[in-house]
C-alpha cells in the first residue's frame, strides 16, 4: 500500500458551499488547481472542477458571480483513503471519468487531492527508472565480459 497523501496535492484546496462560483474559480486559479473541495459546517459536500464549470455554467448560461458554487458542484464525492491503493485510485477515476479525487483521512476529513496528472506522472517516473534499471543491466559486461 503506498500514501496516497505523498502523491497528491496538498493541503487540498477548499471553499465555502456559499461562495460564488466566481470567488471558487479564482481560488482555482490562485491555487493553479482543476478542482477544489466545496465543504458546508466544515465537513465535505462536493467537489467543483473545471469539468463542472463548462457544463453546469457556461453552458447553461448562469452567472458566475451570482451562483452559489453548492448548486454547481458534483455531489456525492468519491474519494480515496490516505492509506489508499493508487492502482485502485487510478482505476476508480477512469471508470468513473473523473480527474481529481480528495484524499481523506479516517474522519473522512479532506487532507489532499490527488489528480490524473499526479497519477501518470508517477507512473511516468516509475517506468524512467525502470528503463534506466533495465539499461544499466544490459550494458554490464560483467567480471567475465
Amino acid at each position: 500500500m503506498t500514501n496516497l497523501l505523498k502523491k497528491a496535492s496538498r493541503p487540498a484546496v477548499t471553499v465555502d458551499a456559499k461562495v460564488s462560483v466566481e470567488k471558487a474559480v479564482r481560488t482555482m486559479v490562485e491555487h493553479r488547481v482543476g478542482a477544489v473541495i466545496v465543504t458546508e459546517n466544515g465537513r465535505m459536500a462536493g467537489i467543483f472542477s473545471e469539468r463542472d464549470l463548462m457544463q453546469r455554467v457556461v453552458l447553461k448560461k448562469l452567472e458566475p458571480a451570482k451562483t452559489p458554487v453548492a448548486k454547481v458542484m458534483t455531489a456525492p464525492v468519491v474519494s480515496a483513503p490516505v492509506d489508499g491503493d493508487e492502482d485502485e485510485a487510478a482505476q476508480t477515476m477512469v471508470e468513473r471519468h473523473i480527474r481529481h479525487v480528495p484524499v481523506v483521512d479516517k474522519r473522512k476529513h479532506p487532507v489532499g487531492m490527488l489528480s490524473f496528472r499526479d497519477v501518470m506522472r508517477n507512473r511516468v517516473d516509475d517506468l524512467k527508472h525502470e528503463v534506466q534499471a533495465l539499461e544499466a543491466y544490459l550494458s554490464y559486461d560483467g567480471a567475465t565480459g
